[in-house]
């Protein structure tokens, strides 16, 4: 292949890569639908439950700068596969956890499983995307968002029908899924592009637009987490069940997905700043609407909120990887991960001032954080020029 003529995506592989991601993030998503019975098991207060998601972000994030550094130097991608299998037994375990600190250890590991998944899946699905980076992208971001909005509803009504102890019979078929998947990647070969300066001038370069790009990832994922996270439990203070908990996780994330995808091919042709901004002003008033709403009507303004907030995800990861494309495994674990994980130190004090003023109002609170993003927005530099690599 002529790396100077433009490229078209490698469909198949990016096929592959969205399995993968679509896999991993299934069972990463099993915790918040399960929340009610693990604070009715441990009598914990909504403080200690947020501090279970907490651990599991905080692994997941700051471990990911690590992994991300050695898959740049590796030329297979091993961690797509190694990744989501730890993640798929760690979950699997969650329901077997006999006491609190134990599911804490749980969720630490299955969060290392993640960690080491996502940087180099990134870097790798936005080379095989070739110059719709945006759009190939789109995709398996969506994979990832798809997967975390349907495992509520799969872990649930599998725990609704047999238990806690359930979850390690929703972790078999994911573990079939990551052994037919290393069949399949374990022998590509990746020729991205290598480092070929110190950090140091990367960061003196590019490091204030990609913490500006961190900021907003940071606020917006403070926001998606605690709808994600606390869902289940505010509908279960309105009186709904487990289910309908785990069918509205689907509805924000799921009609999310469908978000992302538009989002990465729209920032191909609007810009990247544009579709970062235009998310976070249509999805205020919505969600703001949906924790006004105490019926079931307000599912729908959730779900349009979702797909809203959504719309931006792949967006700030395809920017960081175009201004550092030899190191895009690094670039695109501190812009998912490593802010992803940040905003889950915040679950435990969300969790705490629910406690004091409510959820409902706690969630919408959480909104005014998009204020700030926006002007870091408005202060992020003109898109850099793409980058071009290849895998065989």
């Amino acid at each position: 292949m002529n790396p100077g003529r433009p490229r078209s995506p490698l469909w198949s592989r990016l096929g592959a890569l969205s399995l993968a991601h679509f896999t991993n993030d299934l069972y990463a998503a099993f915790l918040a639908p399960l929340l009610p019975l693990v604070v009715a098991k441990f009598g914990l207060s909504l403080a200690l439950a947020g501090l279970l998601g907490s651990a599991f972000n905080l692994s997941s994030a700051f471990s990911q700068p690590f992994f991300g550094l050695v898959a740049d130097r590796t030329s297979r991608p091993v961690f797509t596969v190694l990744g989501a299998l730890i993640t798929v037994i760690m979950m699997g375990l969650l329901g077997l956890a006999p006491s609190y600190h134990v599911m804490l250890a749980v969720l630490f590991i299955a969060g290392l499983g993640t960690a080491s998944f996502h940087p180099q899946s990134f870097a790798v699905a936005g080379a095989v995307s070739g110059d719709r980076r945006g759009a190939g992208l789109s995709i398996f971001v969506a994979g990832g968002e798809l997967g975390y909005s349907l495992g509520p509803i799969y872990v649930a009504a599998i725990v609704g029908a047999v238990g806690l102890p359930g979850t390690a019979l929703a972790a078999l078929p994911g573990v079939a899924v990551c052994l037919l998947l290393w069949r399949h990647v374990g022998s590509w070969q990746s020729d991205l592009e290598k480092p070929t300066r110190g950090l140091r001038g990367d960061v003196r370069r590019h490091g204030r637009s990609l913490a500006l790009i961190w900021l907003v990832v940071v606020i917006r994922s403070v926001v998606t987490l605690g709808h994600i996270l606390f869902i289940p439990l505010l509908l279960r203070d309105r009186g709904a069940t487990l289910m309908m908990g785990g069918t509205a996780i689907f509805l924000f994330g799921g009609i999310g997905s469908i978000g992302g995808l538009v989002g990465g091919a729209l920032s191909d042709r609007i810009g990247r700043r544009a579709v970062m901004a235009i998310s976070l002003i249509a999805t205020a008033p919505l969600l703001v609407l949906f924790g006004m709403t105490e019926s079931t009507w307000g599912l729908v303004p959730l779900a349009l909120g979702g797909f809203t907030l959504f719309l931006a995800a792949p967006v700030s990861i395809v920017m960081a990887q175009e201004m550092f494309p030899s190191r895009a495994s690094l670039a695109s674990s501190l812009v998912t991960g490593m802010a992803w994980g940040t905003a889950g130190l915040s679950m435990t004090l969300i969790g705490a001032i629910a406690d004091k003023i409510g959820l409902a109002q706690t969630l919408m609170a959480s909104l005014g954080l998009f204020l700030i993003a926006l002007v870091a927005i408005w202060a992020l530099p003109a898109q850099p020029p793409r980058a071009r690599t290849t895998l065989d």
